[in-house]
């Protein structure tokens, strides 16, 4: 059964399921690889229907060409490209599931395990800067058993249906005795890609430095969890120190301003095209904001833009003030989105609110101090998240938005993200506000099982 301390946390866990699942929602009907579409464009051709394969092969043969690793571009070759078609449809259903899966908490365990064997081998396309941010997520959907938080799952246990559906629902592929195993396998893979880093080609280099992190944090979480520590602390501070890692990974390796990234260091002189673009491409009222209020100022608002976020990724790295500079960089994340860096920074944002609301509990300075009680919402909260929704639901139709248009549409495109988040965070706050109790009275973390 689930603790009292799990209970509090309920809403926030719900949040970075749901979050995972509206996020691949909308990469499926109109992100950079959409594929099902919306009614106004019908289904990509490249995805499903008469080209299908096309996107696929296009991609898997550019990671041959970039120089991906030879024992991927062998599986590429060998598996991928004579059966592309196929590989297509099975993509384009597997994500479906996962989304739906991950919105709606039904068996959410075995599905986030098949979404992170989907973003595994998307990984090695070269694909990094933002695959890992959807991986993570759904990584933590896993630990968290998250489904169980005001999901279907939960709702099947509340109302005592504990055969075949809970035994899924609850899947655990290994027990906690291979828990050390694990870890030290997660420390060769880890091990194993960053000394190939040297051997690559930049891009694939990044793919050994994403995929270094991602398997060292992970490898770190088993040892924590196998002395006995909570796994849902763990994994939310696998999500702070993955945040901090990449606050500082767009100062220091991916540097070139742009809305698929986040400004970084960039100079008021670099920064200036990509602004001047944003306000040609935004919506009415905020390019001119834009235009007016922030073009001229550029080089003051670098150095904004360097110093939070400098602080906010070595705060987060370190694990020292986790909610408050997590609160923050949420801050910053949200007016980043605003003025239309619509790539990355939805994505960092999602996954920060549930680490500055449950981290700060391992691998820390925050480890002695960190608060205990995850916070809680103004009641106020589902109306104005309603209102906020409303607007950004007025602002994506008005604008429009066009399937892979982060550049092009950026207005239409942050309408689209403030109406996602302002929806899960009215729903969540709603129900918690209604069902305050609901969850802990039932629910089964990975713990416990």
């Amino acid at each position: 059964m689930l603790n009292s301390e799990h209970g509090r946390e309920a809403s926030w866990i719900a949040f970075g399921r749901v979050f995972a699942g509206l996020i691949l929602l909308y990469e499926l009907l109109l992100g950079g690889w959409w594929k099902l579409g919306v009614p106004s464009t019908g289904m990509n051709p490249e995805w499903i229907g008469s080209e299908a394969g096309v996107s696929i092969t296009e991609t898997a043969q550019g990671a041959i060409a970039d120089g991906t690793y030879g024992w991927y571009a062998w599986l590429l070759e060998l598996v991928v490209l004579p059966h592309a078609t196929m590989w297509s449809y099975v993509a384009t259903l597997a994500q479906l599931a996962v989304t739906i899966a991950l919105i709606v908490g039904i068996w959410t365990r075995p599905a986030a395990l098949i979404g992170l064997l989907y973003f595994f081998p998307v990984f090695h396309f070269g694909t990094i800067r933002t695959s890992p941010l959807f991986a993570v997520p759904i990584a933590f959907a896993f630990v968290a058993n998250a489904g169980y938080y005001y999901g279907v799952d939960g709702w099947f246990a509340r109302n005592g249906r504990d055969g075949l559906y809970h035994r899924i629902a609850s899947f655990q592929p290994v027990s906690k005795e291979l828990f050390p195993i694990l870890a030290a396998g997660c420390g060769v893979v880890s091990m194993a890609y960053l000394l190939s880093i040297p051997q690559q080609t930049e891009r694939i280099a990044l793919v050994g430095l994403e995929l270094a992190v991602f398997f060292g944090i992970l490898g770190a979480g088993f040892v924590g969890a196998y002395r006995g520590g909570d796994p849902i602390g763990l994994a939310t501070d696998g999500l702070r120190v993955f945040i901090g890692y990449r606050f500082l990974h767009e100062i220091t390796i991916r540097t070139e301003p742009g809305v698929n990234g986040l400004p970084g260091w960039a100079s008021g002189a670099e920064l200036e095209p990509l602004f001047t673009e944003l306000a040609a491409t935004h919506a009415d009222p905020f390019a001119a904001i834009i235009d007016g209020l922030m073009i001229p100022t550029l080089g003051g608002w670098a150095l904004v833009f360097a110093a939070v976020q400098t602080v906010v990724g070595v705060a987060l790295l370190v694990g020292v003030r986790t909610r408050l500079f997590g609160a923050i960089g949420t801050a910053y994340l949200s007016f980043l989105t605003v003025l239309g860096f619509t790539r990355l920074a939805p994505l960092f944002l999602g996954t920060l609110v549930v680490a500055a609301a449950l981290g700060g509990r391992y691998g820390g300075l925050d480890t002695l101090t960190a608060p205990t009680t995850p916070p809680t919402l103004p009641d106020a909260t589902p109306v104005i998240a309603g209102v906020l929704a409303l607007l950004g639901l007025v602002v994506a139709l008005l604008s429009g938005v066009e399937p892979g248009g982060y550049s092009d549409a950026v207005g239409g495109t942050v309408g689209a993200m403030v109406f996602l988040y302002a929806c899960i965070i009215a729903a969540l706050s709603f129900l918690t506000k209604r069902y305050p109790t609901e969850t802990s009275r039932a629910a089964a973390s990975p713990a416990d099982d």
